[in-house]
């Protein structure tokens, strides 16, 4: 598994347990199908914006085409007007920041 793959997919668990930490707090889908899907939109924003992989990069490590990634970033953005959603991504942004870094998965110098 490339290190690109592991650290988008560390990043997929880590925002799948801090929403179970969060519970309430935030708003994520009740739905199970779609709460999968937003886990994963929220896991490519974090992807591009702390780990500053490409959309391309995201894409084939979710098995995703760019298209589908950027569309993810543009939702999740979005919704980052809501405080509590907004303080909620950005502490998933540190933390997998320093999962990755400290697992050494990524290198960016």
């Amino acid at each position: 598994m490339s290190d690109i793959r592991k650290a988008c997919r560390i990043v997929l668990l880590i925002t799948k347990e801090m929403a179970v930490v969060a519970g309430e707090r935030i708003s994520i889908r009740a739905e199970r199908r779609r709460s999968v899907s937003h886990y994963r939109q929220i896991a490519m924003y974090v992807c591009h914006v702390s780990l500053q992989l490409s959309l391309s990069e995201i894409g084939l490590a979710f098995g995703r085409d760019r298209t589908t990634v950027a569309y993810s970033c543009r939702v999740i953005e979005d919704r980052r007007d809501d405080r509590a959603f907004d303080e909620f991504i950005a502490a998933v942004e540190r933390l997998a920041y320093n999962v990755v870094i400290a697992a050494e998965v990524r290198h960016d110098g």
